[in-house]
């Protein structure tokens, strides 16, 4: 019986060493080495294709941003009075500007232009030198002359939609940058006249108007016409007339009405004299809103390196978009 006993325990001692040493020991085993003749993933499977590599687009205001040499802002500098030269140009030079991207090293901020009469900007504008200067020359060559001739007055100002602007094209992140993020484009939205007229971009320009579709044939009579047969004609019912329809007919509807019997009432009135004739107007202010600004877009073709309107894409259905980007043979016209 006591050597029973002594056996169970020892038993029991064997049993508990194993967790006591794991207790003591909690740690994990190590990994297994990898094994050297095995290629990785990617050699093993070369057909596959792998997940490219997708890199978050740079606005431009947030690359790094170079500053201006001073090289580059005296000749910026110097090259801006020259182009200025004789100019009625009310402007204040500006600092040089550099953000990421962006930036011009030779920036004007342009109140007015012009002197007989001053056109203001309004807001005034940041722009480049070389776009203050084909401003001047598009007001002074095409502008204002067409104001006198169509409107009848000349224009005193010129609403400023956008000028100088650190962003992309539409203010995408994948698109090209925008010439508004070098100082060197202008969006005008609005011209006013001296008489205090107002034409806009958004309501002068002739818009598409959708012409809805005509009506489907008649089966019956194409089918008449295909065989050389007479389509059935159908009578419309006459109408019968009254002796109280005739009593209570009006004066008008009697003289106007071949088919209603005048009345003793309207025998007797006087006759109506004729409306006097006017002659319409020889063209209406929609008419001649409409071809200032399309006279204005025009013209600008010829001076701008870039011109968008309304019907470049939705983005300038309210202004037009004039820049100084360089081209190679002609401006870029919408």
């Amino acid at each position: 019986m006591t050597l029973n006993l002594f056996a169970r325990l020892g038993f029991a001692l064997l049993m508990a060493v194993p967790v006591f040493a794991h207790a003591e020991t909690d740690e994990l085993p190590p990994l297994p080495e990898r094994n050297a003749m095995r290629p990785p993933a990617a050699e093993r499977n070369p057909g596959q294709a792998q997940a490219p590599v997708v890199e978050k687009p740079v606005l431009p205001g947030d690359a790094a941003t170079v500053p201006w040499t001073e090289g580059e802002v005296a000749k910026a500098k110097a090259d801006c009075t020259k182009i200025l030269v004789g100019l009625a140009l009310e402007y204040e030079a500006l600092p040089p500007i550099k953000e990421g991207m962006c930036g011009a090293p030779a920036p004007i901020l342009v109140k007015s232009i012009g002197g007989d009469p001053k056109v203001v900007i309004d807001p005034p504008a940041t722009v480049t030198c070389a776009l203050a200067s084909a401003l001047s020359v598009w007001l002074g060559k095409t502008v204002q002359s067409e104001a006198r001739g169509l409107v009848g007055a000349p224009v005193v100002k010129l609403h400023n939609a956008t000028s100088y602007a650190c962003r992309n094209r539409y203010g995408s992140a994948e698109a090209p940058l925008s010439e508004h993020a070098l100082a060197n484009a202008l969006d005008i939205s609005e011209f006013v006249f001296q008489s205090g007229e107002r034409v806009t971009v958004l309501l002068s320009w002739p818009r598409v108007v959708t012409v809805p579709p005509l009506p489907l044939p008649n089966p019956t009579r194409v089918a008449a016409e295909i065989t050389g047969s007479t389509p059935p004609v159908t009578h419309a019912r006459p109408r019968t007339v009254s002796a109280i329809d005739v009593a209570n007919t009006t004066v008008t509807d009697a003289r106007t009405n071949p088919f209603v019997l005048p009345t003793a009432a309207a025998r007797a009135a006087p006759p109506v004299p004729p409306a006097e004739a006017t002659e319409p107007d020889a063209q209406t202010v929609s008419e001649r809103n409409r071809d200032f600004v399309m006279k204005l877009h025009a013209d600008a073709c010829n001076i701008f390196g870039t011109v968008l309107g309304p019907e470049a894409n939705d983005a300038h259905e309210d202004h037009f978009h004039l820049d100084m980007k360089a081209r190679r043979r002609s401006a870029f016209c919408e």
